[in-house]
């Protein structure tokens, strides 16, 4: 019974040195645990006062320049070409505070050639869709089916750095310029010095005046957009024997056409002509010729 209860003292005095020894751990364990509870809070203040990346901030605070074109291919009648270009010019003529025509042009189809027509126009913003949605719907008396969209193309062009880089230079003129009209008002100075220093400033004016007209047409080119429309024939939508039948009722043009070919290529090989009988002819006297040698020689050689 000694012997028992003596190595059950033992044991629980050995259980309890080692729960003395772990004591300091533990102390440690909780500072740490309430440093990490202290810190907390700080470190989510400062991910939420951290500024935003220099990218983000440097998009917000500036936009892009661009200058946007357009191009529209448009699928009409033969005979609906003209009708619907004249539109167009007389819609922007008519609209001249929002559209400003560049250029216009239109190729009759004369002979076998389709009629063709193209116009160049400029527009505000806010214009563009209008202008668009006026060209690609049908006029009064045709179809919704008579207006065909064959292709559509649009294009920009950034010009952030063209302006920014022509800012800086007119910046520089004028610090410039400021510089040597504040050297003019000078009293001391000579007569010699006065006609260098007016010089310099007429060539800085000028060159100012150059560097605002190219900003005031970049200014222009982003502020507004270029739309070329291009009219062509398209008869896909007009039966399988549309073809035959633009071709019936263009067979007058199309045989001059062909007649006035044949008389050309006829006219043209005249010359030629002239030129191949008089090769045939002396090839023919050479070949006599020799057949002539060649003869003698055979009658020597019979017995």
């Amino acid at each position: 019974m000694s012997r028992g209860r003596t190595g059950r003292v033992g044991g629980r005095g050995l259980k309890g040195r080692v729960l003395l020894g772990l004591l300091p751990v533990f102390a440690l364990l909780a500072g740490c645990s309430e440093s990490r509870r202290d810190l907390a809070p700080s470190g989510r203040a400062a991910d939420l006062a951290a500024p935003a990346p220099f990218v983000s901030a440097a998009r917000e605070n500036g936009e892009a320049k661009l200058a946007y074109r357009h191009d529209l291919t448009l699928g009409l009648g033969p005979d609906r070409v003209e009708p619907h270009f004249a539109a167009a010019r007389d819609r922007c003529l008519k609209e001249a505070a929002d559209c400003t025509l560049l250029r216009s042009s239109i190729r009759d189809g004369g002979g076998a050639s389709q009629p063709r027509a193209q116009i160049e126009v400029r527009l505000k913003h806010a214009s563009v869709a209008t202008y668009v949605a006026f060209l690609t719907a049908p006029l009064p008396g045709e179809e919704p089916g008579d207006v065909a969209l064959i292709a559509q193309e649009t294009r920009a062009e950034d010009l952030t750095r063209a302006l920014a880089e022509t800012g800086r230079r007119l910046a520089q003129l004028n610090d410039y310029r400021n510089r040597l009209t504040a050297l003019a008002e000078k009293p001391d100075n000579r007569a010699e010095d006065l006609i260098k220093i007016a010089g310099e400033l007429a060539q800085v004016q000028s060159q100012i005046e150059e560097a605002e007209a190219q900003r005031r047409g970049l200014d222009q080119r982003v502020d507004t957009e270029i739309v070329t429309v291009s009219f062509r024939t398209h008869q896909a939508r007009a039966g399988a024997f549309a073809p035959v039948r633009e071709v019936w009722a263009r067979s007058g043009p199309i045989l001059g056409d062909s007649a006035a070919s044949a008389l050309r290529f006829t006219v043209a090989s005249l010359p030629w002509l002239a030129i191949g009988l008089l090769a045939v002819l002396l090839l023919r006297l050479v070949w006599r010729i020799r057949r002539q040698r060649a003869q003698p020689a055979r009658v020597r050689l019979e017995p």
